[in-house]
């Protein structure tokens, strides 16, 4: 009897895991087929490629040529028009909005190398071809990790810096990834159920955020543009290596640092924000004494677009002192 219902239960848990892998390969290989367009079908007219050292890096720009530049860092899976009404609050006060693509997300090119110190070369680069005088450097997210290393690493290119909602890793111990995620296909797999699976990014946008409602269609469809892009799923699992890893090489992640900034420090945060809570908030200003703190209040994780006019204006009376 026990050695039936045991040889039963072998037979269940061996039909259940080949269900979960047959349907994790069939998103993988829907994945594949649904990633055909090309970045011209998909790019936004109104931004441009600017080259650098490593691959062109795609930006949009709005606002006055002879304004104070203000440079706007996406975080994970997002790009730079997810910034749009940041992107025109900021032009309409004078501000010349710099909006790019942080390599893979977006229409950036994908060279394979997403450290925080990549980033930061090639965002320089950027700034040095678009001869943008010192810039306010706004880094959201995981994007907070690249502004701020470019702060560190290349200071004469920044005026000021805004952590928005930062995860910037400075809370938990260091950690190397995980080694079940070391073989590429594993990451794909991962990648192609979640990031670049359409039937996920409204759940996911909603995790994300405190107002659940603001997972609109408009800006569902803003997520999804570019991972019909060629390879979305590939060029994002390599990415998905340095994400899960804690960068230990990179400026931003030591927190001595953080009190050898000599640029002046602003910090926005949703008070409602579960992905990276308050407590990393108030990490960063005993880092950052003299840098000031706005609550956001109940806002999550994406401020910018599930209360534009509320942080809009939180960020412009920021930017305003510098």
């Amino acid at each position: 009897m026990i050695a039936n219902i045991l040889r039963w239960s072998a037979k269940i848990l061996l039909a259940v895991v080949l269900v979960v892998v047959a349907v994790a390969a069939a998103f993988r290989l829907n994945a594949a087929l649904r990633e055909n367009v090309d970045r011209a079908a998909l790019a936004p007219s109104a931004g441009h490629l600017v080259k650098t050292s490593s691959g062109s890096v795609f930006v949009q720009e709005k606002g006055p040529p002879n304004g104070i530049p203000v440079v706007l860092f996406h975080g994970t899976a997002a790009w730079s028009q997810l910034w749009w009404r940041t992107s025109d609050a900021l032009a309409a006060s004078g501000f010349h909005v710099i909006a790019l693509d942080l390599p893979p997300f977006g229409f950036s090119d994908r060279p394979g190398t997403y450290t925080r110190r990549d980033q930061a070369a090639r965002i320089n680069d950027v700034l040095g071809v678009l001869k943008a005088e010192p810039a306010i450097i706004v880094g959201h997210s995981f994007g907070a990790g690249a502004a701020t290393e470019l702060v560190m690493r290349y200071p004469d290119r920044a005026r000021a810096l805004v952590l928005v909602d930062a995860a910037l890793g400075l809370t938990g111990a260091p950690s190397d990834p995980p080694a079940v995620l070391k073989p590429k296909w594993v990451r794909e797999t991962l990648v192609s159920l979640t990031i670049t699976n359409p039937l996920a990014t409204k759940w996911l946008l909603r995790s994300l955020i405190a107002r659940k409602e603001r997972a609109t269609p408009e800006y569902v469809e803003i997520l999804q543009r570019p991972t019909a892009l060629r390879d979305s799923t590939s060029d994002i699992a390599d990415w998905t290596w340095y994400f899960v890893g804690s960068d230990r090489d990179a400026s931003s992640a030591d927190r001595a640092a953080y009190a050898r900034l000599k640029q002046p420090v602003a910090i926005l945060w949703g008070d409602q924000d579960h992905v990276t809570p308050l407590d990393q908030a108030r990490d960063l200003q005993t880092l950052i004494p003299r840098a000031s703190l706005t609550l956001l209040p109940g806002l999550g994780h994406i401020p910018q677009i599930e209360d534009p006019t509320l942080f809009n204006e939180a960020l412009l009376k920021a930017v305003a002192k510098f």
